[in-house]
């Protein structure tokens, strides 16, 4: 039996001798971070990461998989191309178990992988991808957020991810580069975001057309996504800010009936306006609306729960069951008003919307959301700390909210791109979107006129609080020497 200060493999070194010292076991999640963007939906279909090993320079990443159909196992070798995208390069052949791989790499398989330089086949349909961070001429300010992630020390861990992840994320209509780092910071975060969970829920992603904004394939099945947020009267207000997240003036209830709602309808019927389901490569396949609130700092914290409310017609109360035990009903709303202005509720009822098949959102699609994932992969500042704390829901169970507090490098806490995601299907879909292409997701449909969540427990919000252990101030934009993120929900 070993003890917890020997390393995991140390029946292979007491077996193997020094040889096995070429490669060192690196986590799951820094394998992911770094390879599971190249890998083709049907091999992370077909097999289960195992574990993953590197050289003591990274410049080799050895996975061994898992082939779930023959119950066999495989190494497969990456590296950085020229683009430095890490990339499969070699693979061994079908092995009996886990164990003959990790032998595998402690011999022959290994000493090979570092003696050999890495080709890499053609990728034709992979476009370049961007620098985020390229320095861009004429701009007359940049975005506070962008700052704070180009130059904080506390955020290192978020541009790392950022930086793998824009390595294979193209730039199709020539503006992205600029908007991140000037007027659009939120949105087109919140697209890479996007990018990074349909990578990570196994998508094949195309780039034939600018639009709508992605081209999904899973399972012989395709769909297309188109992107939009709520956003801030002012071009530069961000989602994250100094401090606790600001609350609506009024009753939160009426302002998420009334006004809320209304926030929610304009980015939604602008995209339907657009009828993108109409060009030639869309017409026939789902088509979704994915949506993101960041109207103010940290008000995703608290206006989700307009979406459903707008999208369906239907107002959530709460009435005393047999038992006098409150239970939520849903009851059809009314329109949504603020001054003169008057919104129809049930947006999947308006005309044109048979078209969308359901509307995806998450409030996590953040700074913070790339900083956890970051920091869970190994990347930033060592003498960074993150906490997150929020709510947590079963989405099935009324009244089920369970506070949680975790340091994101707990072994105790796990985290995936899509854990916030929730799918309100349309239920005038001409074309409805199949749910197992959503695995793990929250889900949202009407079924006989009744109102029905699904999904496993979920993120209401959550806040992500940063610690820094050396207490500098400098590398931050002004507003930011409070050691929050001010992160609102995730």
């Amino acid at each position: 039996m070993t003890t917890a200060s020997e390393p995991v493999n140390a029946h292979l070194e007491a077996k193997l001798g020094p040889t096995h010292t070429l490669f060192r076991r690196m986590t799951l999640e820094r394998f992911n971070a770094l390879a599971q963007w190249s890998m083709p939906p049907a091999m992370r279909a077909d097999t289960l990461l195992a574990s993953a090993w590197t050289d003591a320079d990274e410049r080799v990443a050895i996975a061994v998989l898992h082939l779930t159909e023959t119950r066999e196992f495989m190494c497969v070798a990456f590296a950085r191309d020229s683009a430095g995208r890490w990339r499969g390069f070699e693979r061994s052949g079908h092995l009996p178990s886990a164990r003959a791989g990790e032998e595998a790499i402690a011999r022959d398989f290994g000493r090979q992988l570092l003696a050999k330089t890495p080709t890499f086949a053609d990728v034709p349909d992979q476009p370049p991808g961007i620098d985020l961070f390229a320095p861009i001429e004429g701009a007359a300010r940049l975005d506070d957020a962008y700052v704070l992630l180009r130059d904080g020390f506390d955020h290192a861990a978020a541009k790392a991810m950022l930086q793998e992840i824009t390595r294979w994320f193209p730039d199709l209509d020539g503006h992205f580069v600029r908007e991140a780092q000037t007027t659009g910071f939120s949105a087109r975060i919140w697209e890479l975001y996007l990018w990074a969970a349909f990578r990570a829920l196994d998508f094949d992603i195309g780039y034939g057309s600018p639009v709508p904004d992605f081209a999904l394939t899973k399972g012989g099945q395709r769909l297309f996504v188109e992107a939009t947020t709520v956003s801030g009267k002012e071009p530069f207000t961000t989602s994250i800010g100094p401090g606790a997240p600001k609350e609506p003036t009024g009753p939160i209830f009426t302002y998420l009936e009334h006004e809320m709602a209304q926030k929610f309808g304009s980015p939604l019927f602008s995209k339907l306006k657009k009828r993108d389901w109409e060009k030639p490569h869309v017409a026939g396949h789902p088509f979704l609306l994915a949506l993101a609130d960041f109207h103010a700092p940290g008000s995703m914290r608290w206006s989700a729960g307009a979406l459903p409310q707008y999208l369906y017609g239907l107002k959530s109360v709460l009435t005393p069951d047999a038992d006098n035990r409150l239970m939520e009903m849903f009851i059809p709303g009314e329109d949504h008003v603020v001054g003169d202005k008057r919104v129809p509720t049930n947006f999947f009822a308006q005309p044109g919307a048979e078209n969308v098949s359901g509307v995806l959102f998450s409030n996590a699609g953040t700074l913070a959301k790339f900083n956890r994932m970051g920091v869970r992969a190994g990347f930033g500042d060592a003498w960074v700390s993150l906490v997150r704390e929020g709510v947590l829901v079963d989405p099935q169970v009324f009244g089920s909210e369970e506070r949680f507090k975790f340091d994101v490098e707990s072994p105790a806490y796990q985290e995936d791109w899509w854990d916030e995601m929730i799918l309100f299907h349309n239920p005038n879909a001409l074309h409805p979107v199949d749910p197992a292409l959503f695995p793990g997701i929250g889900q949202v449909r009407i079924a006989d006129g009744k109102y029905l969540e699904g999904g496993p427990m979920r993120v209401l919000w959550s806040d992500t609080t940063i610690f820094d252990f050396l207490s500098r101030k400098n590398g931050r934009p002004s507003w930011a020497v409070d050691p929050s993120d001010g992160e609102a929900p995730a």
